[in-house]
């Protein structure tokens, strides 16, 4: 008797493989060539799919679908981010890793994760602030896990929830302790706003 292997596309689709056609549909959208109703569709829709055949059809009329799907998310190494009596930034397009540390003593901090490549379905951020403030800027669609404290501060831990079923998962932990760790949902922009 011989079992034959499914055809790549009939394969079940990895948390990887939602989350490369997610941000395939992010870009799309970003730049104009897909509406913003059509593109939370496909999204949901994304993040719900079983096979790769599925997340196939959500994007087989955008460029660079092939790629995205056989490409495979490249794990980023955990990061340690740092603002001593200075500032670290990161936004646009770049991997975020399982593991991200961030530090500010005296400075200040954003990371955006609105453009940004998610290579793990759950990513985990150590948020410390001493005389510091740090601001997080979270897509609507991924889900949020906050708890921190401040002590003469504040750790904002209003920004809680679900976003979209399947979408990855950001667990913030942290202190502030005089400053600030704030954690907003907020929209990406449209390809015509600055």
């Amino acid at each position: 008797m011989s079992t034959s292997a499914p055809q790549n596309g009939s394969m079940r689709a990895a948390d990887t493989d939602r989350i490369q056609v997610a941000q395939q549909l992010t870009d799309a959208a970003a730049s104009g060539r897909l509406p913003m109703d059509e593109y939370e569709d496909r999204l949901a829709k994304a993040y719900t799919a079983e096979t790769r055949n599925e997340l196939a059809r959500l994007s087989s009329d955008l460029a660079g679908a092939a790629t995205y799907l056989n490409a495979g998310c490249r794990p980023a190494p955990s990061t340690t981010l740092l603002g001593l009596m200075s500032g670290f930034e990161r936004r646009g397009r770049w991997n975020v890793p399982k593991k991200l540390t961030t530090f500010a003593l005296f400075g200040g901090g954003v990371i955006d994760l609105r453009y940004a490549d998610f290579t793990s379905a759950d990513v985990d951020i150590r948020c410390y602030s001493i005389f510091g403030g740090q601001t997080i800027l979270v897509p609507p669609e991924v889900n949020v896990d906050c708890h921190g404290i401040g002590i003469m501060g504040n750790f904002d831990r209003h920004v809680h929830g679900e976003g979209v079923p399947g979408a990855p998962r950001v667990h913030i932990r942290g202190f502030s302790v005089g400053g600030t760790v704030s954690v907003k949902r907020k929209h990406r922009r449209k390809p015509h706003e600055n």
